[in-house]
């Protein structure tokens, strides 16, 4: 019995741990967690990032539905760009998916501006999408810098995303961009698509005035939505040509608020986080005048997701 519990003493001695050998491995955890730990904080969830996604995608969502409530016709895409919120009800003047201008501040700062987005007699999405104004801000859209046109604002504006401008009908009387585009209802014009000139009666690019016209590049290839840059965020649409390679030019911005990134919506309903490759995309000359921005690989991909040839 004595013989067996000084073995065994012996071999408890010989199977633990000496202090340096403890000493070796919290070193080596040490390390570990000093490599990992930047690692998953970059992998954490970004909440902004993902509120954004989801407001992009109930206004996509309320989009759709009022095109399934109006036979397929698209809800109007078609504002002037730096006139204040009107409208009368024998004449829909100024009516859009969503009305103000941010190049306005009654329209594009509360407490007036919130209540514009939602009241459906000039908000013709308010009825599909929730009565929360918040759903038109990107929580990233922090700043209270931007500077739309007509004045610079000390409070941020009250809506970040713009639509495709070559998505959608048109409702603006016959002084809209001071001439006659068509009766209520018919396809947007889309007169910035052919590039630096605008033209309100191109003809080379199509534009979509319901949801079964939505062929080339087709509902998962068309974008609806996107984060618009406050430095050019005016009315309601996003101009962006779609003219390729050397002939690229930058309209209205996209926005760069999730590291460099935008989030866009597409017509079939789904949502993404767009990274963009050039910096020239979301950095606006001063006063956010139209750049020439040739062989840049974002406005590329811009065209292919706006519209297409006819």
């Amino acid at each position: 019995m004595e013989r067996e519990t000084r073995v065994g003493c012996q071999s408890a001695r010989e199977g633990g741990f000496t202090f340096v050998e403890l000493l070796v491995v919290v070193g080596v955890l040490a390390v570990l967690a000093a490599m990992l730990i930047p690692a998953l904080a970059n992998t954490q969830p970004d909440s902004r990032l993902s509120q954004c996604l989801n407001n992009e995608r109930q206004i996509v969502l309320g989009w759709r539905m009022y095109a399934d409530d109006n036979n397929d016709v698209l809800a109007p895409n078609d504002y002037p760009f730096s006139t204040k919120l009107a409208w009368s009800p024998s004449s829909g003047k100024f009516v859009s998916w969503v009305a103000g201008t941010m190049a306005n501040v009654f329209d594009a700062t509360d407490p007036n501006g919130s209540k514009v987005l939602v009241d459906a007699r000039g908000s013709r999405l308010a009825a599909y999408v929730t009565k929360d104004a918040a759903v038109y801000k990107c929580p990233g859209d922090e700043l209270p810098s931007g500077s739309a046109g007509n004045f610079t604002s000390t409070k941020p504006f009250v809506r970040s995303y713009s639509m495709n401008s070559a998505v959608g009908t048109l409702w603006g009387n016959s002084t809209s961009f001071g001439g006659t585009f068509g009766p209520i209802g018919a396809p947007v014009k889309g007169g910035w698509l052919p590039g630096a000139a605008f033209n309100a009666n191109q003809t080379a690019y199509s534009t979509y005035g319901k949801m079964t016209s939505l062929s080339q590049p087709g509902p998962a290839g068309t974008f609806v939505i996107m984060d618009e840059n406050s430095l050019t965020i005016n009315d309601c649409t996003m101009a962006v040509p779609a003219v390729r390679g050397a002939n690229g030019y930058l309209i209205d911005y996209p926005a760069s608020y999730h590291n460099g990134a935008a989030n866009i919506a597409f017509a079939d309903g789904h949502a993404l986080v767009h990274k963009w490759q050039d910096r020239r995309t979301y950095t606006p000359v001063p006063g956010g005048a139209i750049q020439f921005s040739p062989n840049n690989l974002d406005t590329d991909y811009l065209a292919g997701i706006t519209s297409a040839a006819r």
